[in-house]
């Protein structure tokens, strides 16, 4: 299942580039997320033309049963591999679920575009993908209603992940952004 997203962030494309590479960010973020509850960065490396970076997400639960089976809290966690090119600005990212029974059948991945506006505004537009694959038979007939309620998920937390870089770049983080 492919969905996309788009949002109007409150600052010039720069500030928003340099935030979402910002450790502080990340801490802010969690602090002010509904559905993230951890964030831990694992590799950042930079070059000329571009930031490779790892990133370890801890969500909160959005089941903790599927019929009579109950679902592992680790099921929510996920490592974003991503990298982003300066020249376009757009962060390719393929997302792994931590529990290995999950990301045996779970692709996720897609593309986060950031674009300026003549407002002094940024507009970005995610494009993702959500497949499940290698179900048990008796669970494919399932599988595009579970893709669905996943990529609703995927919306809700991209919605409230736009709010708190709007709280970012109004509050505080933007001075800290700003210097980078």
């Amino acid at each position: 299942m492919y969905f996309e997203v788009e949002h109007i962030l409150e600052a010039p494309v720069e500030m928003i580039e340099a935030a979402m590479f910002r450790p502080e960010y990340l801490s802010f973020l969690v602090a002010h997320h509904e559905i993230l509850t951890g964030a831990h960065p694992r590799a950042l490396e930079e070059s000329s033309g571009q930031i490779k970076r790892v990133v370890h997400y801890v969500a909160r639960p959005v089941f903790d049963h599927v019929g009579f089976k109950e679902v592992p809290s680790n099921w929510f966690e996920f490592v974003e591999s991503s990298t982003w090119d300066k020249r376009t600005r757009t962060l390719a990212f393929h997302n792994v679920p931590v529990a290995d029974k999950v990301a045996e059948r779970f692709l996720n991945k897609g593309e986060i575009q950031l674009t300026p506006l003549p407002s002094g505004k940024t507009h970005r537009r995610t494009r993702a993908e959500i497949k499940l694959h290698s179900l048990p038979l008796l669970v494919r007939p399932m599988a595009g209603m579970v893709e669905q309620m996943i990529a609703r998920e995927a919306k809700r937390l991209l919605e409230i992940e736009a709010r708190v870089m709007n709280e970012w770049v109004r509050g505080g983080g933007l001075a800290h952004t700003a210097q980078a």
